[in-house]
């Protein structure tokens, strides 16, 4: 959907590389079952047959819209792929399954292996079911052979003609790989770059991107600043959440969290440091509060130094897909970005319903937002989080004013009282001068 709209437009939260790669990648968000799942595993892998790469990967899997809602076992996909290492990604870029051969290939064969934070699945007998979270899981995906350099900015490139198409002028891409700002200024010299390129690499590689920028920033690509995360997704149940999950994980009734106060507090002093921000990953209530006591912390030590109040728009918190009441004034109040996808209501509708019946009307709590100070396009961004969803702007405006998925009747409408205006959710996607970059 192209906007009618007279002002330019921003995908405020994307994943550039990732939703290139994606796009020339088996896609498995039509499947509906286990088995659908399987006959995609076993043409995929016919079909490269004998050719490299020999690892067969597939991303967009929705098992909360299955009918058996259930990941394939490990040995499921072994019978599925045969020998060739075979791993399937969950939309939310969360959690996936991986076959003996995949995990193998990247020594994971006990939690024993799996990185901090991260979470290796067991069967009734104690074996891995092939079922892996968060760092458990990317250890295992990552340890496919990635795209060589022409490859690579063949994705990149498909992946912002996709976005400029949608009319978007500007993207933000969060978790930046440490080869994109050079890719880009690149296409940008060559007069490849469609849109404007705004870059938040990960907090652990942050210095050594403020100390390469001077070589490759220009008015088109910037380095805006970094990005943590503070807990998981709502699909996992490793999402922080303030009330207890109706069906959670074993032992993380609320989620899990992925950064100590302190943590946090470091991340924001470090982004400030350099004159940059901070954008970080928080999806439950619970991390959403801690994300703004973290900044409040930040403010008070501010003024107790004698220095001016931070600008607007320093922090942003991403998703926010749950907000308690009591927190909704904080953001305006403080002056921090609720970086949010709508869109998201559109695809988790069966695991909110599932997970969290009783805090519906806490999801993504829009008009109160906007009641309460977060002016659309100044403190209220909209993006997707391509590619866990597709890109497309109108999917965001149906989720925000409609509240449910099209053709569902009105009462399946989700937390209906924070619909927002057709134009107010236009103006979310409006591009604004941000005071977190050197641009």
């Amino acid at each position: 959907m192209r906007p009618p709209v007279a002002f330019p437009i921003r995908e405020a939260h994307a994943h550039v590389a990732s939703l290139g790669q994606t796009l020339a990648m088996p896609d498995l968000s039509s499947c509906l079952s286990v088995g659908e799942c399987l006959e995609l595993v076993r043409r995929e892998s016919a079909r490269l047959g004998e050719r490299e790469p020999s690892w067969l990967r597939l991303h967009g899997a929705r098992i909360e819209a299955w009918s058996d809602r259930r990941w394939p076992t490990r040995h499921e996909l072994d019978a599925a792929a045969g020998a060739r290492p075979c791993v399937m990604l969950s939309f939310d870029l969360h959690s996936g399954v991986a076959n003996s051969a995949a995990m193998a290939g990247a020594g994971v064969r006990s939690q024993a292996d799996a990185p901090a934070g991260g979470t290796v699945g067991l069967d009734r007998l104690g074996a891995p079911s092939g079922l892996l979270l968060e760092g458990a899981f990317w250890k295992v995906w990552s340890a496919a052979p990635e795209p060589g350099p022409v490859v690579r900015r063949r994705h990149v490139a498909a992946a912002l003609r996709v976005l400029a198409d949608l009319g978007y002028v500007e993207v933000h891409d969060l978790l930046s790989q440490a080869w994109l700002g050079p890719m880009l200024a690149e296409m940008d010299c060559a007069g490849e770059l469609p849109l404007r390129v705004r870059l938040y690499p990960p907090l652990s590689e942050f210095e050594a991107a403020v100390a390469g920028s001077a070589g490759w920033e220009r008015p088109r690509v910037v380095l805006s600043g970094a990005k943590v995360f503070h807990d998981g997704t709502l699909n996992s149940r490793s999402a922080w959440v303030l009330e207890p999950y109706r069906d959670p994980l074993p032992g993380e009734p609320n989620g899990r969290r992925l950064l100590t106060s302190h943590e946090l507090d470091q991340a924001i002093e470090r982004t400030r440091a350099a004159g940059l921000g901070l954008a970080v990953h928080a999806i439950g209530d619970a991390a959403v509060r801690a994300a703004l006591d973290a900044w409040e912390r930040h403010r008070v030590r501010r003024v107790r130094a004698g220095a001016f109040e931070e600008s607007p728009g320093a922090l942003r918190i991403e998703h926010a897909e749950l907000i308690d009441g009591a927190d909704v004034p904080r953001f305006a109040g403080l002056g921090v970005v609720c970086s949010a996808q709508p869109c998201h209501l559109l695809a988790d509708v069966e695991a909110l319903r599932r997970a969290l019946p009783h805090r519906l009307d806490r999801v993504l709590p829009l008009r109160e937002l906007i009641d309460s100070g977060c002016r659309p396009g100044e403190l209220l961004w909209f993006g997707s989080d391509a590619p866990v969803v597709r890109a497309d702007p109108g999917d965001s405006i149906r989720a925000a004013t409609a509240r449910r998925r099209e053709g569902a009747a009105c009462a399946d409408a989700i937390a209906p009282e924070q619909s927002i205006s057709e134009g107010e959710a236009w103006s979310c996607f409006r591009c604004a001068r941000e005071v977190n970059n050197r641009a």
